[in-house]
This record gives C-alpha cells, sequence and structure tokens, in this order.
C-alpha cells in the first residue's frame, strides 16, 4: 500500500482490515470471494476450479471500503497447482478530518459555575500523540463559535501545551488533512491552576479524507485536591 504521495503505508495507519479477491471463472456465471488479512502482504486462497479467471481486488477496513487495485484479466489456474499473481498495488488517500466537542455531563455546561451546576472550567490545554510512535501531532485546531463561548485558533504544541479559554460542549472542535493514524488526544479542563477535568480518548483518523464525529467525555480529575 502506497499513500498519495506515493510513499509506503501500513495498514494500522489507515485502520485496513481486509483485501478481498472476487474471482469470475470464465467459465461459469458469477463468482466467488477470496478474503485475506490486510496486513499479511500475501497469502493462498482456497482450493479453485482450475479454469481462466478475471480477479479484482478491494481494499476495505474500518471505515468501508477503501480502494480498488487493478484488475488482472484472463490468468490461468491450472489443476494441482499454486498460481502466482502480479504484485498488487493500493494507492490510498492517507489523510482524514476530525470534529470533536468536549463534554463534563454538567447541567449547567462545562463552563458554568459550580454552584450552578456547571464544571466550573476556566481554560483548556489539548494534545495529541501518535499511538504507534508517541510524537506529537502539531495541528492547528478550529475552535468553533459557541452560544456563550467565543472560537478560535489552538496550535498543539506537546512540550509546552498553549491554553485557550473554556470550550463549551456545544462548540466544535476540527482539523482537516491530518495523517491518518490513531492517536491519543490528552484534554485537560482547568479550573484555576488546577487540572481538574481530563481526558485520554484514543480516536482513528480515517483515510480518503473522511470526517471522524467524536465528543470527547471529561471525567473529574479525582487526584488533584479542590477540584
Amino acid at each position: 500500500m502506497i499513500d498519495q504521495d506515493s510513499q509506503p503505508i501500513s495498514c494500522d495507519r489507515i485502520a485496513g482490515q481486509t483485501m478481498t479477491v472476487l474471482a469470475h471463472n470464465k467459465a461459469f456465471e458469477g463468482g466467488s470471494t477470496q478474503i485475506f488479512t490486510c496486513s499479511s502482504g500475501m497469502g493462498t486462497s482456497q482450493q479453485m476450479i482450475a479454469g481462466a479467471y478475471d480477479l479484482d481486488f478491494e481494499l476495505a477496513g474500518t471505515f468501508g471500503f477503501y480502494v480498488a487495485a487493478p484488475s488482472q484479466l484472463n490468468v490461468q489456474i491450472p489443476a494441482n497447482s499454486n498460481t502466482a499473481l502480479d504484485p498488487l498495488v493500493f494507492k490510498v488517500t492517507a489523510t482524514g478530518a476530525i470534529e470533536l466537542k468536549l463534554a463534563t455531563g454538567k447541567s449547567g455546561g462545562n463552563c458554568g459555575a459550580t454552584n450552578a451546576g456547571g464544571a466550573g472550567i476556566d481554560a483548556v490545554t489539548i494534545t495529541m500523540n501518535h499511538n504507534s510512535d508517541t510524537t506529537c501531532a502539531p495541528l492547528t485546531l478550529t475552535i468553533g463559535q459557541g452560544a456563550t463561548q467565543p472560537g478560535g485558533t489552538y496550535t498543539i504544541d506537546c512540550n509546552t501545551p498553549m491554553t485557550f479559554g473554556c470550550i463549551e460542549a456545544d462548540q466544535t472542535i476540527t482539523a482537516s488533512g491530518i495523517p491518518s493514524d490513531g492517536y491519543t488526544m490528552h484534554v485537560i479542563g482547568k479550573i484555576g491552576t488546577k487540572s481538574c477535568y481530563i481526558n485520554n480518548d484514543t480516536i482513528q483518523v480515517p483515510p480518503l479524507d473522511k470526517l471522524l464525529t467524536r465528543t470527547l467525555n471529561l471525567a473529574l480529575n479525582t487526584q488533584v485536591s479542590g477540584c
């Protein structure tokens, strides 16, 4: 598999799961399927009736059908032998987009005062790391305008996270053109100087420029006194 820049990529990067061969024996109507695990990179099918075949190839994963490889036509498969096919190349656009929201589950919202049923969050920090090697994803996020809280932009810096004002539950956090991969989001909701609400969810950014929509639930940090 290669990405949009013709660079090799792994199945894990794009949440690839299966490579399906659609096999049509030209002596019969209809066809059959042979399914291989994406990560194996190679494999041998079950037994097939000898004959001439037209073969189609499809790559799929967590986010559905991804892409087809060029068909191989009139492939002669003799009896009592293994027939090697030409190597397959699947070219996948390995970027996606996210639309996230933050929620504390408080009736008064993320930013409302604690004496009014809110979480009382004053500010938020966000970092995002690749699960494969823990490196930082230095994205610029767009924070949408909310009914009570202003929007803006937020640039991720995992070493020195910038502080943004409180993000309410009705505000979206978006970015596009993100390399497809598994990531861990680290969100901290601060009350004053205390890290009172936290989230460490894992997300998978899809390929094919598809959109991942997710609500990240902020949990009360019981390890911090006074929260």
